[in-house]
């Protein structure tokens, strides 16, 4: 395995002198504002100025606004590690940065400036994302890491469908949704995999050893094509029963899979729990999501949408970003008590968003809620954490 290498000497501001710093910064500002717009939006208080119909709108900025650049600053600064190369900073970060904030800019104004720039520049980030990262996985011969690259591929076809369809070119936005989040759901469960029961594993051994996380193996391998399988089939025929019996179990596999990683014996520490936690609801989130496809009556759709939505994405990314950023401004890896707040409400924001559609009264109002806890939890990591890497 390679070490972390050294950086260039930057003398700029110290946001642009690490990936992560503008792009977990921007996530979170964006996860506040763009939500603060959308429940505006939905109690009729403003209206967008943008080619997307409203709901439309909101599914494309939580993928491919919030959670892209969550796992941009993600990569930027995980990918250094795996190849031994220079991280990306200065004036080349600045430009991918830009991009991805031109976009949002871009996706609220389209009805403006047209619909086609503004595809332009948003699908543009994701683009340059790919060139960044297929440059850095072939110059360090990283082949064990191309799934990752093929994945942003992915997102930038998903993007592309919903933008022809916002555009009104093809009928695509719902399938170009599907596959977007569907590839999310398997980059957390592919890297979560990696990631949770590692440092599991190196938190356990310096507090007391015995029962560990078991290693990957083909349990592991399994459970992840099974929800591949899961996920294609919802992508491509998301009425069909086989792809709602292949979800359940793919839900089910990936507790199984939780359980090996002896995440209740980390629970005294947040920073932890937490990414079992986000892992904990992919795997509610395709059992609820394939129960909705074999007993529609019963299950609403929306709420394995939001499980996955709200619970596994906003979860995981707040949990990946807090350790990351403390680790790398020389913190330690211990929680406080904003973090765990933080915890605490994007919990109970993915609670209220998945109960809303199962309580049809007092859906409106759990939806609103869910969306100001959900604006709380993110302003807290904002503010915070965005003070760290703004000035560390």
């Amino acid at each position: 395995m390679h070490g972390i290498p050294r950086y260039r000497t930057f003398n700029g501001p110290a946001i642009f002198r690490q990936g992560f710093r503008p792009f977990f910064l921007g996530a979170g500002i964006w996860a506040v504002l763009s939500i603060a717009i959308w429940i505006a939006v939905f109690r009729g208080d403003v209206s967008l100025q943008s080619v997307f119909a409203p709901m439309r709108w909101h599914v494309h900025e939580m993928l491919f606004g919030f959670a892209a650049a969550a796992v941009a600053g993600f990569l930027l600064t995980a990918i250094p590690n795996w190849t031994g190369r220079l991280p990306l900073q200065g004036v080349p970060l600045i430009v991918l940065f830009g991009v991805w904030l031109l976009g949002r800019i871009a996706m609220a104004s389209s009805a403006v400036i047209g619909g086609v720039l503004a595809a332009i520049v948003d699908v543009s980030f994701l683009a340059l994302l790919f060139a960044v990262v297929c440059r850095e996985i072939v110059a360090g011969r990283n082949w064990r890491n191309l799934p990752v690259l093929a994945a942003v591929a992915v997102l930038i076809a998903a993007n592309t469908l919903t933008q022809l369809d916002a555009n009104g070119l093809v009928q695509s936005g719902r399938l170009g949704e599907r596959l977007g989040l569907s590839t999310f759901v398997l980059l957390i469960s592919l890297i979560g995999g990696r990631i949770v029961p590692s440092f599991t594993r190196n938190w356990l051994a310096k507090n007391g050893g015995g029962v560990m996380p078991t290693p990957f193996n083909r349990f592991d391998m399994g459970v992840l094509l099974v929800a591949l399988a899961g996920l294609v089939l919802w992508v491509v025929g998301p009425s069909s029963p086989l792809t709602g019996a292949v979800l359940v179990v793919a839900g089910l596999a990936s507790f199984v899979r939780l359980g090996r990683w002896c995440g209740w014996r980390a629970f005294s520490e947040p920073l932890l729990w937490s990414l079992h936690l986000g892992y904990a609801w992919v795997a509610a989130g395709l059992v609820v999501l394939g129960a909705s496809v074999l007993l529609p009556a019963m299950v609403p759709y929306p709420a394995g949408i939001h499980a996955l939505g709200t619970g596994a994405i906003g979860t995981m990314a707040l949990a990946v970003m807090t350790r990351a950023i403390r680790g790398h401004t020389g913190r330690p890896l211990e929680t406080d008590t904003v973090t765990t707040a933080i915890y605490a409400l994007i919990t109970l924001a993915a609670i209220l968003r998945v109960t809303a559609p199962f309580t049809p009264s007092l859906g409106i109002e759990l939806i609103v809620a869910s969306g100001i806890v959900w604006i709380a939890a993110f302003s807290l990591f904002a503010g915070q954490y965005g003070y760290w890497v703004l000035t560390d």
